[in-house]
């Protein structure tokens, strides 16, 4: 028997309703990006939830099949006009839409 897994349209979408955050990364072990991205996040007060998609099969779909993304982190900012999806390690586009943005509180 095998198990299937159940393949959300917008993962992200639940993890920010169940975690009131309006960021999520997508990371995986050892990822030196990854940790460099979080840091920043941190620095700034940024309140975000993190996934790890090697821990967590159901992201792992997620991100490599709906997402179509293979390199980490994988960011979500959702913002007024919608989602902003990037990948790895860019701290300008964190500055422009999470740490700097006009309508930021």
């Amino acid at each position: 028997m095998t198990t299937e897994i159940a393949q959300p349209t917008d993962l992200t979408a639940l993890i920010q309703a169940r975690d009131g955050v309006a960021v999520v990364i997508y990371t995986k072990n050892d990822c030196r990006w990854c940790d460099m991205t979080k840091r920043i996040l941190d620095r700034e007060g940024v309140n975000y939830t993190a996934v790890n998609v090697e821990e967590d099969a159901t992201a792992y779909t997620y991100v490599t099949e709906i997402l179509n993304r293979r390199e980490m982190p994988v960011i979500i900012a959702s913002a007024m006009e919608g989602d902003v999806v990037w990948s790895g390690f860019q701290p300008a586009k964190i500055r422009e839409h999470i740490t700097h943005r006009a309508d930021a509180a």
